[in-house]
């Protein structure tokens, strides 16, 4: 059923209210939910009537009693005096469906027309609830992941940002005065030429270390700069030539720019160590629902399927890492490659997991 393709709470009831009129027909119906504090329902979609918003407190209404049975009621004209409650809404036939997932009461649709519809309607519209409530459910439990993986990249990247922190104020300053010091001190012998090699070594790597973990120009300037930066750096240490196409990305969380920015530089250090490039693409295209970076070259390439997944193999381990990140953001990447031919991973994420 479509229903389980809904991309949003909002949507999903909408389509839960439409695929109940084409199963049945209303004159007018409504989907309520339980409230977080468990005692009220929620009106959060109805057609043939403006009811969006009314909040429904514990009673004995026919839709509370109809949670508390756990089962359908339906009400052909006057309600019964043993349901407790004066619901007619002047509709001849009215039938209200609880949505349950195991012991979990999630809410109620409500459905109002001229007369009833037929025994094998009201058992449809049962197993349409059976299934709505399982959509919900799938939703609701994927809304907590969400949260729970947003607290993650929030947690991880507070500690790289500690970390890029200290390396910066702590341990690169000491090695480039160590390597001052050693320069300064004019003793021209083996091991100060070994040890002054090795710290302008090790200060290189620091340096790369903290262009990993958080670039200084991702804080300063952005995503598009200190991607572009990256880009050129690595330009003129393997002598691609670099072509650059960038779209502004538009305000970005700290946690999706870190992402992808450390995505796309991983997918140009696998153009550097393994392609054997000489001409190299970065694009970064906005489009209305996402935000996609590509990084093309003209390298050696792999065999893959079409758009595909690019299998594990020597070389290509870091692909696995880049689609568990972006997986965060609920985002993809995609490969196509074939040898001889170049390789283009492209990045996309969906714009509203990006703020």
């Amino acid at each position: 059923m479509r229903i389980g393709n809904a991309a949003s709470p909002e949507e999903l009831f909408e389509l839960m209210l439409e695929a109940t009129h084409e199963a049945v027909g209303y004159d007018s119906a409504s989907l309520m939910t339980v409230d977080a504090a468990g005692d009220a329902l929620i009106v959060r979609a109805a057609r043939g009537s403006r009811l969006e918003g009314t909040r429904v407190p514990v009673g004995p209404s026919i839709s509370w009693q109809a949670l508390e049975r756990r089962a359908p009621i339906v009400i052909e004209g006057p309600a019964a005096p043993s349901l407790g409650t004066t619901y007619t809404k002047d509709v001849p036939f009215a039938l209200c469906l609880p949505l349950v997932v195991g012991a979990k009461t999630l809410g109620v649709i409500n459905v109002n027309r001229g007369g009833h519809p037929g025994d094998d309607a009201v058992a449809f519209l049962r197993i349409l609830a059976d299934q709505a409530g399982f959509a919900m459910e799938r939703m609701e439990l994927y809304g907590d992941l969400q949260h729970f993986t947003g607290q993650l990249l929030s947690q991880e990247e507070e500690h790289r940002r500690r970390l890029a922190r200290d390396l910066h104020d702590g341990l690169a300053p000491i090695l480039v005065s160590a390597h001052a010091q050693l320069q300064s001190a004019a003793v021209d012998s083996e091991p100060v030429q070994k040890a002054t090699a090795l710290l302008r070594r090790a200060i290189r790597e620091t340096r790369e270390i903290l262009g990993t973990v958080r670039p200084a120009t991702l804080d300063d300037l952005g995503l598009v700069a200190a991607l572009s930066a990256a880009a050129r750096d690595m330009a003129d240490e393997a002598g691609w030539t670099l072509e650059e196409a960038v779209d502004d990305p538009g305000p970005l969380s700290r946690e999706a720019e870190s992402t992808l920015y450390r995505v796309a530089v991983e997918a140009l250090n696998n153009v550097k160590k393994h392609a054997a490039a000489h001409e190299v693409r970065l694009a970064l295209l906005k489009t209305e629902d996402t935000l996609e970076i590509d990084v093309a070259d003209d390298g050696h390439g792999f065999a893959t399927e079409q758009w595909g997944e690019a299998g594990i193999r020597p070389g290509h381990f870091g692909l696995l890492g880049m689609r568990e990140r972006l997986a965060f953001l609920g985002g993809l990447l995609k490969v196509q490659s074939k040898p001889g031919e170049g390789t283009t991973i492209r990045i996309v994420v969906p714009r509203d997991r990006l703020r």
